[in-house]
């Protein structure tokens, strides 16, 4: 699985407040305000609270958000490309693919 360096200079250093699922969508709120959504494949996903991201590594429809502490989010993505969006706390964006 490749490195995703574009998204990993975005979000790299930011700390997981919370995530939800719902139609489709994966949100994941970052401790700064910032919010990132996943389009997912319809399958829920796990969440996590509480890990550092360190980097993010993405391969075909699967993007995994690895953690400081060794531990590693798996996200099935709706499709290869256009499914990731980060908006910082004021809602301006800073990443889409």
């Amino acid at each position: 699985m490749a490195s995703n360096h574009k998204l990993t200079g975005v979000i790299k250093g930011r700390t997981i407040s919370g995530t939800g699922n719902s139609l489709g969508h994966m949100a994941i709120l970052f401790t700064d305000g910032s919010r990132m959504t996943v389009k997912t494949a319809g399958v829920s996903n796990g969440g996590s609270t509480g890990g550092t991201v360190m980097g993010v590594r993405q391969a075909g429809t699967e993007l995994s958000l690895d953690f400081e502490g060794g531990e590693t989010l798996t996200i099935q993505t709706a499709e290869a490309t256009s499914c990731v969006m980060v908006r910082d706390k004021a809602g301006g964006m800073e990443y889409a693919y």
